[in-house]
């Protein structure tokens, strides 16, 4: 084709209007440029509409419905603005609708009178997916079209072409193609930045994982994704965001791990590209069975956080091409990315929400042990103390009822219930043949939470009918060395969900101190009421055996002997100790001023405050005193108080911190018989609303001797009147420093006696030594490469420094076994398919005594124990391992074994007894 045979493209007529000149040469240009359009968006047909020289438009080209198509054209011309018309529509209010999509493309100058025509395009394919992609890049390619046009105007000094238009159609194509691939790069790009910012802004995971997969389904203009997560077992992936026509059928599918595509990338966390699905025995036909849906290909990819898999995404069924490419994997890999980001930090803030949640529930937990043993210390009544402690229940369970419910003492076929019913609380009494459900629960001492269903009324009698709507927990109490038989319930939780175990766990919490302080009154009640003294003594006696520990902590650190003894029958004295693992212990001797029934309640309920206090907080002993006070002082209007010396030991640095609430000295002898006493300031316990108490801290060595009493030890006088005094005391113990704790103490006590010379004691005998042990303690830390060649040296480094030790039988034996299994374990599958750099494992041992504690320490994956199976001994006698005999051999052998992940180390506990 000669540009200079040709007439110009754009001419003039009589009117001084433009329109486009025609020859054959032209006109196989114009059908060349119908064919690329229809290729651009996949149409059926397609007709250039031109403007003649009479001013009408002319058809080149074909297109099935000429007469809607003419009329698309003309509209298109006339308003100068490109359209798309969707199959199914009505141009004018009486026309049929039409029977094919269309676009139409304006040709010519939006301002201005060169208008040259319209380019329509009929029957788009996939119109319903793309149209306004589509319809971007036909006007793109109508706009320049025009350009090139209007650069071929007719010059009347030289007629002839100003460039070669062919060449600049194909030109026109080529960045037309170029055109279309950077939108749709710079979609990609849109879509990336907004998934983005919406997994950055948006808290709401399931809006967040649908706006996710219904951009991947149109960024690779597919028919359909889904997003799939592994259930809590490991088992399954099950359907948790499906995008397309058949998203209810597919989303009851569950995918078993290994099989199928997404079962396949699960396991080898690689993605995968399946182009012909139908003749791939890989894919998963259960899910085109329950969709009537067929797969024709699919792009899958793993959700990875950190090195674990958490599920897989896919898309499904390209729409305007017939396969995915290997292009594709690294931009799904972006969507991929993102949805595991958006899950996993969903998950941290739910875990956020959690442990924020706990804090909040400890913290109110804290509040109502407070409350409740401020009720206690009110109440002179068990009426007055269940309106309180009922209160404080239906608050913190977030119910509506609670009650307590009570076998009588006196009358074995009666049941006493006190009970909360609309803010008021009211004593009642049942027949014992009125109760089934609180009577089976009181006998088995089990506790039980249910909903109140139909079939479950059936079983209820009167009282379980009176007490029990909705939904309830019942917990037995029976405080031991008491003789109450009773059970605490509450009922009608005010959310949706029923009680659980959180509640619970409240609910033996406050259920103790309850039990103790109905008892005590109780008990008083039936004082008053016999108005007896033997009785009052009896009853007082129970009290005070509830208060003493009933058995002595048993440690290798110290020796640990105490001795009380009551001048009459009651005694105010009281001690306590406590221990929190092995780290860290707590002691104290208190002393109640006076002796009666009265004083036995208040040294309860001071002793319970106390030890409640130090065993829920960790307040320094000052602190705790401060707190102690606040609470007693508001029961001290009879004028008792409390004076109290409290101590607390921290064994890995030998540390012993003090305070005193009016008591006396305590004696700290040093080992080489040197002593000093250790002073406290502040007011006892009881005496003024607000006071700080002051204390101290102390560094212990083995061989110290701490020694703890009341008055009672020093005080005692012989006929003469001489008092036995301090430092007669302290003389007497250094000289036996050398004997056990109880020995010493037992002496003493025989020693006072002795110089009294009395029947009776003057003053109630209280003394708690604790002997510092030389014990043989030291620790080892040492780190291996994680290669198998170093599990000898492991073993090496255990006898070397621990084999003459070790004198238990067998022990050593079975220390080197059990290491031997943890560090293959860490060998041989902790690092195993990691990129770790020359891995490493720490071992670390403490020898206490006659404890040996030894610390692993991995940075490989994180270990599960719940993960590992049950160990086949027959298997394993066969040869045929099955896995987990390692770890079931560990625990059997060793005294105890424990694991911890901490988010970066795997950490591995074992403890043996070696002597």
């Amino acid at each position: 084709m000669k540009p200079h045979s040709l007439p110009p493209i754009i001419l003039k007529n009589e009117d001084g209007g433009f329109y486009l000149s025609s020859s054959n040469e032209l006109d196989d240009l114009y059908h060349f440029i119908l064919g690329q359009a229809k290729r651009f968006v996949s149409a059926k047909s397609a007709a250039l509409y031109l403007r003649n020289g009479k001013g009408n438009l002319s058809k080149i080209g074909l297109v099935a419905d000429k007469t809607n198509a003419r009329h698309i054209a003309k509209h298109v011309f006339k308003s100068k603005k490109s359209i798309l018309v969707k199959k199914g529509t009505q141009l004018n209010a009486n026309d049929a609708p039409v029977s094919e999509s269309y676009i139409a493309c304006y040709l010519g100058d939006e301002i201005g009178d060169m208008s040259l025509g319209v380019l329509v395009l009929e029957g788009i394919k996939h119109f319903q997916n793309f149209s306004e992609q589509d319809l971007d890049l036909i006007n793109y390619f109508s706009a320049n079209l025009n350009a090139l046009f209007k650069d071929t105007v007719f010059s009347d000094v030289e007629p002839q072409f100003f460039n070669s238009l062919t060449t600049s159609v194909l030109l026109l194509i080529d960045n037309a193609n170029i055109h279309n691939n950077n939108n749709r790069l710079q979609y990609f790009l849109e879509e990336i930045i907004r998934v983005a910012v919406l997994i950055n802004t948006s808290v709401d995971l399931e809006h967040v994982l649908v706006m996710v997969m219904e951009s991947a389904k149109s960024v690779f203009r597919t028919e359909a994704s889904s997003l799939l997560l592994l259930d809590d077992k490991k088992e399954y992936l099950v359907f948790h965001t499906v995008t397309g026509e058949k998203r209810e059928e597919v989303s009851k599918i569950k995918v078993p791990v290994g099989q199928g595509i997404a079962g396949t990338v699960a396991v080898t966390k690689q993605p995968m590209i399946i182009n012909d699905a139908q003749n791939d025995d890989r894919v998963f036909r259960d899910v085109d069975k329950a969709s009537n849906f067929v797969t024709r290909n699919i792009l899958a990819s793993p959700l990875i956080v950190g090195d674990e898999v958490i599920g897989v995404i896919e898309a499904i069924n390209t729409i305007d091409r017939n396969n995915f490419s290997q292009d594709d994997i690294d931009t799904f890999l972006s969507f991929s990315s993102a949805c595991a980001v958006a899950i996993q930090k969903t998950r941290l803030l739910d875990n956020l929400n959690v442990t924020n949640l706990e804090l909040k529930q400890k913290l109110s937990t804290l509040e109502s042990i407070f409350d409740l043993g401020q009720a206690v210390l009110e109440s002179h009544d068990e009426l007055g103390l269940m309106s309180k402690t009922l209160s404080i229940l239906t608050k913190e369970l977030s119910c509506e009822d609670a009650g307590m419910v009570i076998i009588e003492e006196k009358n074995k076929n009666r049941i006493q219930v006190y009970a909360r019913q609309l803010g008021i609380v009211r004593e009642s009494f049942f027949p014992m043949f009125e109760s089934r459900l609180f009577l089976s629960l009181m006998e088995s001492g089990n506790p039980r939470m249910a909903v109140v269903t139909p079939q479950l009324e059936e079983s209820f009698l009167e009282l379980e009918f009176y007490t029990l709507r909705k939904n309830f927990l019942i917990l037995p109490i029976s405080p031991r060395g008491g003789n109450l038989r009773a059970a605490l319930y509450v009922s009608g939780k005010h959310s949706a969900h029923s009680f659980n175990e959180t509640d619970l766990r409240m609910l033996k919490t406050l259920s103790s101190p309850l039990a103790k302080a109905y008892e005590n009154l109780r008990l008083n009640q039936e004082i008053i009421t016999k108005k007896s003294i033997e009785k009052e003594i009896e009853i007082t006696r129970k009290i005070q055996n509830n208060i003493l520990p009933n058995a002595l902590i048993q440690s290798p650190l110290f020796d640990l002997g105490v001795k009380s003894v009551a001048a009459k029958e009651v005694s105010g004295d009281f001690y306590d100790f406590h221990a929190f693992g092995d780290e860290q212990f707590s002691f104290l001797v208190a002393d109640v001023s006076g002796k009666s029934l009265p004083a036995a309640i208040f040294m309860a309920m001071s002793s319970s405050i106390i030890r409640t206090l130090s065993r829920t907080t960790d307040m320094s002993p000052s602190e705790l005193l401060y707190r102690a006070n606040q609470l007693i002082y508001e029961d001290s209007q009879s004028g008792m108080f409390v004076t109290l010396f409290l101590v607390n030991y921290q064994r890995k640095t030998r540390t012993l911190k003090f305070a005193s609430a009016g008591h006396n000295d305590q004696i700290w002898i040093r080992k080489d018989g040197s002593f000093e006493l250790l002073k406290g300031k502040g007011a006892p316990l009881g005496v003024v609303p607000h006071t700080n108490y002051h204390g101290g801290e102390i560094q212990l060595e083995p061989g110290d001797i701490l020694v703890f009493y009341t008055d009672g030890a020093i005080e005692e006088k012989s006929p003469d009147g001489e008092e036995y005094g301090l430092d007669r005391l302290i003389d007497y113990i250094i000289q036996r420093r050398e004997e056990s704790s109880q020995t010493i103490i037992e002496s003493v006590y025989d020693d006072i006696r002795s110089f009294s010379k009395a029947e009776e004691q003057y003053d109630d005998f209280t003394v708690m030594i604790l002997k510092f042990a030389e014990v043989e303690s030291f620790e080892m830390v040492k780190t291996f490469d994680a290669h198998p060649n170093e599990i000898p040296k492991l073993r090496d480094f255990i006898s070397e420094h621990l084999e003459k030790k070790i004198t238990k039988p067998f022990a050593f034996d079975d220390i080197l076994i059990s290491l031997d299994e943890a560090a293959t374990n860490i060998v041989m599958h902790s690092y195993k398919d990691t990129n770790l750099q020359n891995p490493k494992f720490e071992c670390k041992f403490e020898l206490i005594g006659d404890k040996l504690k030894i610390v692993l320490v991995d940075e490989g994956k994180p270990f599960d124990r719940k993960k590992v199976p049950k160990p086949s001994v027959e298997a394993n006698l066969k040869g045929e391992r099955k896995g987990g005999f390692g770890v079931y051999l560990m625990e059997t052998l060793m005294d105890k074994v424990s694991y911890e992940y901490n988010g970066k180390q795997n950490i591995t506990y074992l403890e043996k007894t070696i002597v």
